[in-house]
């Protein structure tokens, strides 16, 4: 049985980057100091798992079609510009940890230390923490004989190896073979492409890695809705966004924007679920180079 990662196109071009701080900073002091803690509602992965973003290190299952956080939701969100119809959730916890200085201890805490220790950290810790869902296609190969599942999926986009890919929305229509790069922008052929990656400072670890026995594991489950999930803590900078433009050529006869969305932390945990029936095929994954 075997399955593979999706693959992800884009093109780069002139880079122009704009850091998040500045819009974080444009937020009105007012709207953040109105802000507490107990008025949050819930996310939508309280949503959807009954339990709080670091609780769900210890869920046995998941809900059928779990889609975790939208990384677009997020995105917007720190920079300062939610979405009509965005969950107010998000907006919240963003907004929640944004309005007091970030301390060093927590950065990186897990579950374990944060149930130990004082309530702050533990607030502090579910505020940043995110969770993800990546679709994988290929990438997963399950020996029925030995009954041993190995996992060996990229998660970065070739644009930039040493991030995650998150999320991309392609808008437009590209001219090549339809027309020549002079008539391409009077034609009709812009493109837009919108990029939201996880990237951890200081590391260049994309690919998802892991090998574990599954005496259990239903074998006919190989024609599932199989995705890598991703438990995250947020850090400082948070996010930066780079715009580039790319004026159409022969060989790419088209008008392209790119919007690179960066999310700044740490991969706290990854695994393998099947969305179809939401159940955790294996929570032993690792990321490496």
């Amino acid at each position: 049985m075997f399955f593979s990662n999706y693959r992800r196109s884009g093109r780069s071009g002139r880079s122009v980057a704009a850091c998040a701080a500045c819009a974080l900073l444009c937020w009105p002091v007012a709207t953040l100091a109105a802000q507490t803690t107990g008025n949050q509602a819930a996310s939508s992965v309280d949503v959807a798992s009954g339990a709080s973003a670091p609780g769900i290190l210890s869920a046995q299952s998941l809900p059928p079609d779990f889609s975790g956080d939208d990384p677009e939701h997020v995105r917007d969100a720190l920079a300062g510009h939610p979405a009509p119809g965005q969950p107010s959730s998000i907006t919240s916890r963003v907004r929640a940890f944004l309005s007091r200085p970030f301390r060093k201890w927590e950065q990186g805490a897990s579950a374990a230390s944060a149930a130990s220790g004082s309530q702050a950290q533990r607030n502090a810790q579910a505020e940043r923490t995110f969770v993800f869902v990546i679709p994988v296609s290929y990438g997963v190969r399950f020996q029925s004989k030995k009954k041993v599942l190995t996992v060996n999926v990229s998660l970065s986009a070739p644009e930039t190896p040493d991030a995650i890919l998150l999320k991309q929305t392609v808008k437009g229509q590209s001219g090549r073979k339809l027309v020549v790069a002079p008539e391409a922008k009077a034609k009709g052929f812009v493109q837009t492409f919108d990029v939201i990656q996880l990237k951890s400072a200081g590391s260049a670890k994309t690919t998802i890695n892991g090998r574990a026995v599954l005496p259990n594991f239903d074998h006919k489950h190989g024609n599932g809705d199989f995705a890598i999930v991703l438990i995250c803590t947020l850090a400082p900078p948070y996010l930066m966004d780079d715009v580039e433009q790319s004026a159409p050529t022969d060989e790419e006869p088209t008008d392209i924007t790119r919007r690179t969305s960066t999310l700044n932390g740490s991969v706290d945990a990854a695994w393998l679920i099947d969305r179809t029936d939401g159940s955790i095929v294996t929570k032993r994954l690792h990321l490496v180079k």
